[in-house]
């Protein structure tokens, strides 16, 4: 999903499960934010093909945020921060600043475990799941809607609901995009593009 914001060209993806070189990226996109599932087979080499493509984009900047199938990130989370290569920002349970714009992200790869309490009005807010009653098909987590209640962010991204893909709905303060491409990458036949 294209996302224009403050002279910067945004391009957020999610639920890309091994299909990432599908994805047609303009190579006048500025930021990158993948909010999770890059892989399908929750393997790491999987994973550090996706990091590999990925690093190599030209942008300004990558943001990369776990999603339930790098389930590797719950499990050794030190040891998994080494598979994020240079070039690419790992946000989980914080934040990040770049040319004015702010992100944050949450561990919500699919719902969150306890509350959190996050900056006011941050840009972004990237998680892999969705808040309750936002493109989430009733599956959304009530923490991470109590959260973006609470810290009113302009943008809350997040995949996770394949069928909720490409979608958009807005309450006074933020704007709910699911970035999820699953459908659309695979839709497609492998010997497509």
């Amino acid at each position: 999903m294209m996302i224009n914001y403050k002279g910067h060209k945004i391009l957020a993806f999610s639920d890309t499960h091994g299909r990432h070189r599908y994805l047609d990226i303009s190579s006048e996109v500025d930021i990158l934010i993948c909010a999770g599932d890059c892989i399908n087979t929750f393997s790491v080499d999987e994973f550090r093909d996706f990091m590999s493509w990925y690093a190599s984009l030209p942008a300004k900047l990558r943001i990369f945020v776990a999603g339930n199938h790098e389930l590797f990130f719950d499990l050794f989370p030190e040891r998994s921060k080494e598979f994020i290569p240079k070039g690419v920002v790992f946000l989980e349970d914080g934040g990040y600043e770049f040319d004015g714009l702010h992100f944050y992200s949450v561990p919500a790869r699919a719902w969150l475990h306890q509350p959190r309490i996050i900056p006011e009005s941050m840009d972004f807010l990237i998680t892999h799941g969705p808040a309750l009653d936002c493109l989430d098909e009733g599956q959304g987590c009530p923490l991470l809607y109590d959260t973006v209640l609470k810290s009113k962010p302009r943008y809350h991204l997040f995949g996770h609901i394949h069928s909720q893909g490409g979608k958009v709905i807005r309450n006074q303060w933020t704007t709910f995009c699911n970035v999820s491409c699953f459908e659309k990458l695979w839709n497609y036949p492998e010997n497509e593009k």
